[in-house]
């Protein structure tokens, strides 16, 4: 399948990345079929992608006339059959659960169009093992994204062992069109490109936090206002050939020896979660939100955010409409 042949998208749960994802689609122009297993999550997305194309409108991303073919472009289900029976790209966004992948793949399979193109949103997982039970493994592709998706513009696009090139096209294609910017992977590994990387920060993070080296607020300060700060304008091998290779190469034989390299979770962090706390969802995490935080102080952070990234998505939009 190619681009021009792709008009109808089934996002298969509403949860967290999918109604970003669908939101993603009919703000660029596509029909999507959002798919979910409780009627409560799907009223919240509808009510979650609303709120968001207003804050896009509000950013000037998107004009308010938009907003209403946009959301006529949206239907809900809680049937899995209604949604990809004439869907030409389907994309999961349900749990990182191998099994329920594995499930929900082998059943859309036997409900879907031939030509229809299957992608995961997994970030962990691999397609050899989601689509394992899938007979045309050739339609397989991964699209991940990021949270919030709405907002966060690059899509990791990963090939599996059987994707042909034309499906990892017209699956990039796609993306391009909804003004994302997809990253094409020549070949699958675990955590994909992306997360790879930040799993590397975490780990020094939090080995630096768990020494006692800096507070949290301290290091997120510091993240922030140095590395954060280059690279939402440049990326790290820019960075490298900036400062001087030979600089950055000296720089590695001193440090590498002295960094965090355990292939285990830090204490810190599994205790942590032990004790119940899963940072803004329980009230506790590297923060008290619990004693520290007013319920409007962390709206405060999340609206911050939001239009910070706002603001960064609308200098993209500007950069790709002026071909820079």
């Amino acid at each position: 399948m190619k681009l021009k042949e792709i008009h109808q998208i089934a996002v298969l749960g509403a949860g967290l990345m999918g109604h970003g994802i669908a939101q993603s689609f009919i703000a660029g122009g596509y029909s999507v079929m959002l798919y979910d297993l409780q009627e409560s999550v799907l009223n919240s997305a509808e009510a979650h992608i609303k709120n968001s194309l207003e804050l896009f409108c509000g950013a000037d991303l998107i004009e308010s006339k938009e907003i209403g073919p946009a959301l006529d472009r949206l239907t809900c289900t809680l049937d899995l059959k209604c949604a990809v029976e004439g869907a030409d790209f389907i994309t999961e966004a349900i749990p990182e659960n191998l099994a329920l992948k594995q499930d929900i793949f082998q059943r859309v399979e036997d409900l879907c169009r031939p030509e229809a193109i299957l992608a995961s949103n997994t970030s962990s997982l691999t397609l050899k093992d989601i689509g394992a039970r899938v007979k045309n493994k050739q339609r397989l592709v991964t699209t991940h994204w990021f949270n919030p998706p709405q907002l966060v513009p690059t899509v990791e696009v990963v090939r599996g062992e059987e994707t042909t090139d034309e499906t990892l096209q017209a699956a990039y294609d796609l993306l391009m069109k909804i003004r994302k910017v997809p990253v094409k992977l020549n070949r699958e590994l675990p955590g994909f490109l992306v997360n790879r990387i930040q799993m590397a920060l975490a780990r020094e993070v939090l080995d630096l936090f768990e020494k006692g080296i800096a507070s949290a607020e301290d290091i997120d300060k510091a993240i922030k206002g140095s590395i954060g700060f280059r690279l939402a304008s440049i990326g790290p091998l820019i960075t490298m050939d900036l400062g001087g290779l030979q600089l950055w190469l000296k720089v590695l034989e001193n440090l590498l020896p002295e960094i965090q390299s355990s292939t285990e979770p830090p204490e810190t962090l599994k205790s942590l979660v032990a004790q119940g706390h899963d940072g803004i969802k329980s009230g506790k995490g590297f923060y008290d939100y619990r004693t520290d935080w007013s319920e409007g102080e962390v709206a405060e952070i999340i609206r911050k955010r939001d239009q910070e990234f706002l603001q960064r998505l609308k200098n993209i939009y500007r950069e790709s409409e002026t071909g820079k």
